[in-house]
């Protein structure tokens, strides 16, 4: 009977620590039951041909010079299309809680049709020097710029590649070039600039989109390291936004060698301990966080993820089937992108009459990137990157990727 009694209080010991463990260090807990696989297992490292003929592509290392310069006939073609739109029946008083108002799509339209001036805009996106170079088959497009130095003092340039996501493209990381490549004192140096890489996904904008399908943020960041390798840079700085910020964890995990530096604006976490935490934090907060920090739980986010993030679940599942209905309409098209600009600036925009998408942005600003999905028919390849990554809802490698701390490589900083 004593032992019986010792037995159980044994067991019933072991099974508390567990537990504990479990709630306070489930990372470790779920690293320990299923290991950490080898990287080369997991991460995908070797080459690929990305046509639809699996023909192995001529090596060619050559950049090529590169400007926009869309033709007129297009321009009149866009024209005809704006002003053949047709609009839906409007509702009263939903603001933008139902999407993106008929009211409002008149006024980008109206905007679109007699105030923005395409031309000038494509100057504002060729002010940087652009280049295209082929990448495992992909003519991959990107703006390469560093200030010609003229201080007094030297200056110590770093390079950094600025990696967008969804809907956004290479145009949203402009305003962040004057900032990068102008010489300022940085901790031990009287005079620190970036050398300024933005390399635009593939199949998204000028780049070349895939024939082939597999092309999800991990192959993207071995297309992108190649890149800055062509450009000469063994090291480098990263930051990612977005889809950005998934191929810039890839970055850093698959190649931490080369990575100096890491920002990101969202930081991606691992799914089993996550829900486990999410579970506990329910029934009793403080076993896993501050009480007072109730606005961390999922559970509080739950109903507005459910409103506003159905078209992850869209995209991941049949990205071509909303791609083919936004690349023959670019009324559509900008509603569909400039919707999400409402939400992902501030959720409570959607509660306003104009959505506030002119509270950070200009029309001009936002049009711009909604025409270089237009002008290169890319939205249908854009989506895709959802369901490579998370068809089925199986999100591949983004159940693998938090796991391998990008911590104890390099320095990590987020932005929000």
């Amino acid at each position: 009977m004593g032992l019986l009694l010792s037995l159980t209080f044994l067991l019933f010991g072991i099974g508390s620590a567990f537990i504990g463990l479990l709630i306070t260090q489930p990372d470790a807990v779920f690293n320990f039951l299923i290991p950490l696989p080898p990287k080369a297992d997991v991460f995908p490292y070797n080459d690929r041909t990305w046509r639809a003929t699996n023909e192995i592509p001529a090596k060619n290392s050559e950049i090529r010079p590169f400007r926009i310069d869309w033709p007129e006939k297009d321009l009149l073609d866009l024209k005809q299309r704006l002003e053949n739109t047709r609009y839906g029946s409007p509702i009263s008083d939903v603001k933008f809680t139902y999407g993106f108002p008929t009211g409002q799509v008149k006024k980008v339209v109206d905007y679109w049709l007699h105030k923005y001036d395409w031309r000038a805009q494509e100057a504002v996106l060729n002010q940087y020097p652009q280049y295209l170079t082929a990448i495992e088959g992909l003519d991959i497009h990107f703006v390469h710029y560093a200030k010609p130095q003229v201080a007094a003092k030297p200056v110590n340039t770093f390079p950094i590649a600025l990696l967008h996501g969804w809907p956004g493209s290479f145009f949203e990381m402009y305003k962040l070039v004057p900032l990068l490549t102008t010489p300022r004192a940085i901790g031990e140096f009287d005079a620190v600039a970036f050398e300024v890489v933005i390399p635009a996904i593939p199949g998204f904008g000028f780049s070349d989109a895939a024939h082939t399908t597999g092309m999800d943020p991990c192959n993207i960041a071995r297309i992108y390291d190649k890149l800055m390798e062509r450009l000469g840079h063994t090291k480098y700085y990263v930051y990612g936004g977005d889809w950005g910020t998934t191929i810039a964890r890839c970055l850093t995990v698959m190649y931490p060698e080369k990575v100096l530096g890491l920002d990101l604006t969202m930081y991606p976490v691992s799914v089993v301990p996550t829900m486990i935490r999410t579970a506990v934090a329910s029934v009793a907060p403080s076993l896993v966080m501050d009480p007072t920090e109730s606005y961390k739980l999922i559970s509080n986010h739950l109903y507005t993820m459910l409103q506003e993030f159905g078209f992850t679940l869209l995209q991941s599942t049949k990205p071509d089937t909303i791609g083919a209905a936004l690349s023959d309409t670019p009324a559509g098209l900008a509603v569909y992108i400039l919707e999400k600009f409402t939400f992902f600036t501030r959720p409570e925009f959607i509660n306003r009459t104009d959505g506030g998408l002119t509270e950070h942005f200009t029309m001009d600003e936002l049009l711009t990137n909604v025409m270089v999905y237009w002008i290169t028919n890319s939205i249908q390849s854009s989506v895709r990157i959802y369901k490579e990554n998370c068809g089925y809802l199986n999100c591949g490698k983004l159940q693998e990727l938090p796991r391998y701390s990008t911590l104890k490589f390099r320095p990590l900083g987020a932005s929000f």
